[in-house]
C-alpha cells in the first residue's frame, strides 16, 4: 500500500515537467515574430540597406537589369536616376576587343558614347554578381558621359587622359562598392592609385 505513492509522484512529477515545456514552446513559437522584431531594432542603417539592396538578387530579367542597376548606382554614388535608359548589345570577345581597343585586347564591356552599351556575349548579368558588376560599371560610364564628362569637349591628349582616368577610378570604385554591397567574394580588379597622363604632351 505504501509503495504505490513512492512509484506515482515521479511518474506525476515527469508528465508535470513535460507539460509544462508544451506550453513553453507554445509561447516560443507563437513570440517567433516579436523576436525577429527585436533583431530589427538592433540592425544597423548599413545592414538595412544591403538586406534591401536590390542588386544583389540571385536572379533579375533581362528587362529589369538596367532598372535596378541604375537604382544600385544612385544608391552607391552622387548619380541621380536618368531620364532615359540605354540599350545593351552582346558581342563576341573578337568583335567587342576590336570595338573596344582597334585590336585584340581583354575587356568585357566597352561603352564608346550614344544610347548603347556593348558586353561580352559569355557574360550572364541575369544570373552571375560579377558579371552584373560589369554592367554596372559601364552604366556608370553612361551616367558620366550625360552629366558632361566628355572627353570629345577636351582638346589636349593629356586633358583626355586625366578625364578617362578620373572616369575609371569612379567606375572601378563604385564597382567595387556594389560587389561589397552584393556580399561578393570577387573583387573589380587592380587599377593604378595614379595615372602616367603627366608624362604625355
Amino acid at each position: 500500500m505504501r509503495s504505490e505513492p513512492v512509484i506515482c509522484l515521479p511518474v506525476r512529477a515527469i508528465l508535470c515537467f513535460i507539460v509544462c515545456l508544451w506550453f513553453a514552446g507554445l509561447a516560443v513559437a507563437g513570440d517567433s515574430n516579436n523576436n525577429t522584431g527585436m533583431y530589427e531594432k538592433y540592425k544597423s542603417d548599413k545592414q538595412k540597406f544591403l538586406d534591401d539592396f536590390a542588386g544583389a538578387s540571385l536572379k533579375l530579367d533581362r528587362q529589369d537589369l538596367i532598372p535596378v542597376l541604375f537604382s544600385s548606382i544612385h544608391d552607391l554614388s552622387k548619380y541621380p536616376l536618368p531620364d532615359k535608359l540605354p540599350t545593351i548589345s552582346f558581342l563576341s570577345s573578337a568583335d567587342l576587343s576590336r570595338l573596344a581597343c582597334n585590336s585584340r585586347c581583354l575587356v568585357l564591356g566597352h561603352y564608346p558614347g550614344g544610347e548603347t552599351i556593348y558586353l561580352d556575349e559569355k557574360l550572364k548579368p541575369e544570373t552571375n554578381l560579377f558579371d552584373r558588376s560589369v554592367l554596372l560599371h559601364e552604366l556608370v560610364h553612361y551616367l558620366q558621359y550625360s552629366s558632361g564628362q566628355n572627353a570629345e569637349l577636351l582638346k589636349t591628349t593629356q586633358e583626355k587622359c586625366v578625364l578617362w582616368y578620373k572616369r575609371e577610378q569612379e567606375a572601378y570604385a563604385i564597382q567595387d562598392a556594389f560587389l561589397v554591397a552584393v556580399s561578393s567574394p570577387v573583387r573589380a580588379g587592380y587599377f593604378p592609385a595614379r595615372s602616367d597622363c603627366l608624362a604625355l604632351d
